[in-house]
């Protein structure tokens, strides 16, 4: 399952508020909004009597929600809202209503989520009759065995197991302890507001709140609304601490704060009541529909090549909605830029635009992006300038020294220049408990402006080392060329499938290159075989081939130079010459290794997506050389044949 952090960060309210009740809110009609034993909308209330106590045992945080559909489609929302199935198929509109439980502990997970409506299942087949607390229901297993489903009189229950449907239906019947009774702190939260159609409450003691460095206790939060009307969404946010000394000026106004990326018709109200916090806001949905339906100015190019001669660098504008200037904001390496610079006269910025930078400005892996500030918050592009420029470079293996020729147009400062040479490829974005360090450095341009033809070297670059010329930093972020110091030589492996033969073959670009044979080690499974080059030849030349018995399928095979630069690796597996054929919709075995047909799953891409066929489902024995295995699907794009749970042995397409 996902793994969720355990400590919920209340930052961003105004987005929290949105996302939280998406697909997890409550909306009731007039008749609807009596509650029983608080707020709580009749029918949901009836729902919740389904959540038993064990569905949140033993964690650390408990969120229940709950969604009346009917009433929720009556908002004009940006986004429709969906019901909460797991790997079940139904039909969104059958459902009218839901209530679930998450839990956060070690790990996050779903236990319940309770539907009613008239639930209809999407090709789910037929299900088992079941009978628990005196209550029949049909039970289904989702194909995956991730989750079930127990469908009762107008109620769907989804569990995580067999244990808790049962559980789901005992407490309904009043024969097991209900969560509400379990959690008094729920039960308050969800009776907290009059006259509410929806609401989602959390229970977490550990908090970090918007503005604060410190913990504050908390025993809930609540995230309620109202439908006022197609365009109007009235919001609650309440937060319930556990010591009504925390609730000062300062932590009320940086919760307010909080709502200032959040589309509002008028000003939120904040209300202090002893240890709880309500802020209200009314939620604009009009211009929530016009801020998702704007296509912000992005996706940003520039040419590969720049001219250092020119007075600006222009950058195309790839996409976008008409936008003004004012609204955006562009940073160059993290700094904001001048807007009388880069607009370039425009009032409005939008797809087939250009913006400028001035050339004195741009260099190497220079970041540039484009912000649009809106209602919902913000949307950014970006993109690097010269972030690899062109070197050539030519390694010495037996001197261990590595020649840079710097073969670009645009000058570039020798001070920030750097060689590094590192064991491996370093990280992007390495754990900085875990980062490697480079273990041979260079600047050889220092006090100097490198140009086109200007050479540099190395030493110490040792054979399967990465070489990164960095930028104003060795590190891979930094880097605007890259070198991969390879080994001499190069092998090409063949394998007889029903023989276990394998035979490795060195082969040198320059056919006359002659290496003594004891530099070349081949290794299966990680240990050296018993037979190698050495043994055989003194030296090796292109063509020079060593060949090992009894060795398996599946077989991890490298061949090593010197200590343990890797020239060259294969894992042995049958070969098929796998042809397609468009007349009879079907592939063919056209050549290669006859292989167990149990061995073989056939995966086909198409324009349904994807889907596997088990080649023993088709053919009895081998699948060998001219048997077909029919194809049912429309338009297929490619068809790969694996041998095993990931070995790709066969390729055709139509």
């Amino acid at each position: 399952m996902p793994q969720c952090p355990r400590r919920t960060l209340l930052g961003g309210i105004g987005t929290t508020i949105t996302v939280a009740l998406a697909g997890n809110t409550v909306t009731a009609t007039d008749a609807d909004s009596t509650a029983e034993g608080g707020s709580a909308p009749r029918e949901l209330g009836a729902l919740q009597e389904y959540l038993p106590a064990s569905a949140a045992s033993d964690e650390d945080s408990i969120v229940l929600s709950a969604s009346d559909f009917d009433r929720r489609r009556k908002a004009d929302e940006p986004y429709e809202p969906r019901p909460t199935t797991g790997r079940f198929e139904i039909e969104p509109e059958s459902v009218s209503k839901q209530v679930s439980v998450t839990t956060y502990g070690d790990e996050y997970t779903r236990p319940i989520t309770v539907l009613a409506g008239d639930i209809q299942f999407v090709d789910e087949g037929d299900g088992e009759t079941r009978e628990a607390a005196g209550v029949e229901y049909e039970y289904y297993e989702a194909d995956d065995g991730d989750g079930v489903a127990a469908v009762g009189d107008g109620v769907v229950v989804f569990a995580t197991d067999s244990g808790t449907v049962e559980d789901a239906f005992a407490a309904d019947a009043g024969e097991t302890d209900r969560l509400l009774d379990a959690e008094p702190l729920l039960e308050e939260a969800t009776g907290l507001y009059d006259d509410i159609d929806g609401y989602s409450v959390q229970l977490n003691d550990e908090y970090r709140v918007p503005g604060s460095d410190d913990d504050v206790e908390v025993d809930y939060v609540v995230r309620a609304m109202t439908v006022l009307g197609p365009d109007t969404i009235e919001m609650k946010y309440g937060i319930a601490f556990g010591d009504e000394s925390d609730v000062t000026d300062e932590l009320v106004e940086s919760i307010e704060s909080e709502l200032a990326y959040q589309a509002t018709k008028g000003d939120p109200t904040t209300e202090v009541d002893g240890d709880l916090v309500t802020v209200t806001a009314e939620r604009d949905l009009a211009a929530e529909r016009r801020v998702r339906e704007h296509d912000s100015p992005g996706f940003l190019r520039a040419d590969r090549d720049v001219d250092p001669d020119d007075d600006s660098l222009e950058i195309e504008i790839g996409r976008g909605d008409p936008t003004p200037v004012e609204d955006l904001t562009l940073e160059v390496g993290d700094e904001e830029y001048d807007r009388e610079i880069w607009a370039d006269g425009h009032g409005t910025l939008e797809e087939g635009d250009t913006i400028a930078i001035d050339m004195d400005d741009v260099e190497p892996n220079l970041s540039i992006s484009l912000t649009h500030d809106h209602e919902l918050g913000s949307s950014s592009s970006g993109t690097t300038i010269l972030s690899r420029l062109r070197f050539e470079y030519d390694y010495d293996p037996d001197a261990e020294t590595l020649t840079v020729e710097y073969a670009d147009e645009f000058p570039l400062d020798g001070d920030s220049v750097t060689l590094a040479a590192y064991d491996e490829r370093p990280a992007y974005r390495p754990d900085p408990d875990e980062g490697s360090d480079p273990h041979a450095t260079a600047q050889p341009w220092t006090d100097e402006t490198v140009s086109k033809g200007d050479q540099a070297t190395v030493d110490g670059v040792r054979a399967g080392d990465t070489v990164l010329v960095g930028w104003d930093g060795t590190s891979q972020q930094d880097s605007i060329g890259t070198f991969r110091a390879r080994p001499p030589g190069r092998v090409r492996f063949e394998y007889g499938y029903e023989s276990e033969t394998l035979s490795a073959t060195i082969e040198f670009e320059d056919d006359g290159e002659t290496r003594p044979a004891d530099e070349y080690e081949l290794l299966v499974d990680d240990e050296p075989t018993d037979t190698q080059w050495a043994d055989e030849y003194e030296t090796v030349t292109s063509g020079t081939t060593l060949e090992v018995d009894d060795v398996p399928v599946g077989t991890d095979v490298t061949v090593v130079w010197g200590d343990d630069a890797r020239v060259g690796s294969t894992q042995t597996h049958p070969s098929i010459d796998l042809a397609f054929d468009e007349d009879e919709a079907a592939i063919e075995h056209a050549g290669g290794d006859a292989v167990p047909a149990s061995k073989l799953t056939a995966r086909v891409w198409s324009e349904d997506g994807t889907s596997e066929i088990d080649l023993a489902d088709e053919i009895d024995g081998d699948f060998e050389d001219g048997d077909a295995v029919d194809i049912d699907a429309d338009e297929v794009h490619h068809v790969t044949l694996r041998y095993g749970e990931r070995r790709i042995v066969g390729f055709a397409r139509p």
